[in-house]
């Protein structure tokens, strides 16, 4: 039986209707779908911002509470209040928003009571600052608690951020899925009513032009998913690099020991760039390099701190265009596509900058400007604490009239190289030397007089010793010597040069002259003279005794 036209045409438009009703079902379901993927999806974005923030106000806290104990500026307290009054609220908002993730939920409750007690550590820092003063803070800070509730916190960061992480993964793995289901279902349907009903190809040829849309707006979402993947990842990279940095820095004793360290350090944040670190001499007159990375003609290793911008201004300078005429005085051609100065500042004084030079455009983007920014204060606290650690260590050991070591630093020498000369048989020559008629000076001149004659004394011996020779003040107008590795007759002999050269120096005091200054030397030498430090201090204190006696001004060697 064949069926009329228009129960073929009535029969198509049912099925066609039917098809398009299932199409619309079906298609309402994975739009539904796709709705409650990128809800998850932008949940997960939220926990993890979350807890960068976290991180970043714990960060905020220390660097605020570290500037406060270095300088003792209230100013510097102002980002640790703002912090910690955020922190509680972070983490209540993260336990809100992982009420449904048990896992995170147990990470989150072992990383709370950390987080109280790293707080708490803080602000009896601070406490012991305010009451005690800096040493106090610097003893509870040195007890290494502090450092390892970081560890652990920071750990458990990690932890939740990886956790989050995975579910952003299996989120956009659905994702993806929900969408070709789509396409699938877009495209069958669209080929069964196209050819059941010619007549409503128009419309599902629209229907279709939809979907293809939805779809490049689902493929562009999910290219953005993946950037922002990346940006986390590179985020948390980073962070981790900048807390190694931080803690390599806190454990060096010199600056030269930070100085071999940032340049492989600091590299590692900025890889794709020529950088380095730059200091302030101490005659505020020039700038140097102290650690670089990469190589490129435009970087100069010495220059004027005015031909910087960043110092000049005081703030990071940023320069996007090479050909620009406000560039830096201190590059030169052939000029790079971009470059970056941060000043490092601590205590409100620029100590050197941070510089960064991309040989193409847009390597030195926002983000990599911030963090610039950051890695300048983390390396200007570190080099301010371990040039402070260094003065503090010279004050104990330096004599501040001469500049030559004190007593109490020679004893301690004095019983390590006799130590030393004993494992490698060597000998060691010791000088003991004191200022003729001195007190003729004090009386003649003045105090201040013989304070100069001490100084220029001081300087003198320092130039006439080399740079393992030790020399002390023993006290009052009295020196000593300590020539590693140098027999009697070679102690002798610079004994002599020591006593002749004196005579040359051209002394005056308020343009008025102090004289020829004569010195008289006794010479001894270990084992030869005695086997113990008192016993070789006896003999060349005898020797100098008879040189005292015998006339003065001259050199007398140990019997």
């Amino acid at each position: 039986m064949r069926w009329s036209i228009e129960k073929q045409i009535s029969t198509g438009f049912a099925v066609a209707l039917l098809v398009l009703g299932v199409m619309g079902g079906l298609g309402f379901w994975s739009t539904i779908q796709l709705i409650d993927t990128a809800h998850w999806v932008e949940h997960t974005h939220v926990v993890i911002a979350d807890l960068e923030s976290l991180f970043a106000h714990l960060s905020s806290a220390e660097a605020g509470q570290r500037g406060y104990i270095i300088t003792g500026n209230e100013q510097h307290l102002a980002p640790y209040y703002l912090a910690t009054s955020s922190i509680n609220e972070v983490v209540n908002e993260i336990r809100q928003l992982t009420s449904d993730n048990t896992s995170q939920q147990q990470r989150l409750q072992t990383l709370e009571p950390a987080l109280e007690r790293r707080l708490v550590l803080l602000k009896e820092a601070l406490d012991a600052r305010r009451q005690s003063g800096l040493a106090a803070a610097q003893n509870l800070i040195e007890q290494d608690v502090g450092r390892q509730l970081t560890s652990e916190i920071t750990q458990g960061i990690n932890a939740m951020l990886v956790e989050e992480q995975r579910l952003l993964q299996l989120r956009s793995e659905r994702s993806r899925t929900v969408a070709w289901t789509t396409m699938a279902i877009v495209g069958i349907g669209g080929l069964l009513t196209f050819g059941l009903v010619p007549f409503a190809g128009l419309t599902i040829n629209r229907d279709i032009t939809r979907r293809r849309q939805a779809e490049a707006k689902l493929q562009e979402s999910e290219q953005n998913l993946k950037q922002w993947v990346g940006e986390l990842e590179q985020r948390r990279s980073e962070i981790s690099q900048l807390s190694e940095l931080s803690d390599v820095l806190q454990a060096c004793f010199t600056l030269d020991e930070a100085y071999t360290v940032l340049g492989e350090l600091v590299q590692r944040l900025f890889p794709n760039t020529v950088g380095g670190v730059w200091m302030i001499s101490e005659s505020k007159t020039l700038v140097e390099a102290v650690a670089t990375w990469g190589e490129h003609p435009a970087r100069a290793a010495l220059f004027e701190p005015t031909q910087c911008w960043s110092l000049r201004r005081g703030r990071p300078y940023f320069l996007p265009d090479g050909q620009s005429q406000l560039r830096c005085q201190h590059i030169h051609p052939p000029f790079p596509a971009q470059t970056l100065c941060v000043p490092m500042m601590a205590q409100g004084e620029a100590l050197g900058i941070v510089h960064l030079i991309a040989t193409e455009p847009g390597q030195i983007t926002q983000t990599k400007q911030l963090l610039a920014t950051t890695v300048a204060e983390h390396i200007a606290i570190s080099l301010a604490n371990l040039k402070l650690r260094e003065t503090l260590k010279n004050q104990s050991i330096r004599d501040p009239l001469t500049g030559l070591f004190n007593r109490r630093y020679m004893e301690e020498s004095l019983e390590r190289e006799l130590r030393r000369a004993e494992r490698s048989e060597q000998p060691l020559g010791i000088i003991m030397l004191d200022v003729d008629h001195f007190k003729q000076f004090n009386d003649t001149f003045g105090h201040e007089a013989g304070d100069v004659v001490l100084r220029e004394l001081g300087q003198f011996l320092k130039s006439m010793i080399r740079s393992s020779d030790i020399g002390c003040r023993y006290g009052g107008e009295e020196f000593m010597l300590l020539l590693p590795e140098a027999s009697s007759e070679i102690t002798r002999q610079r004994a002599e040069q020591i006593c002749s050269g004196i005579k040359h120096l051209m002394l005056e005091y308020r343009r008025q002259s102090l004289g020829v200054v004569t010195l008289s030397l006794g010479v001894a030498e270990f084992p030869k003279h005695g086997n113990t430090a008192q016993a070789v201090i006896r003999a060349a204190d005898a020797a100098l005794y008879r040189a005292k006696h015998g006339g003065r001004d001259q050199v007398v060697v140990a019997a």
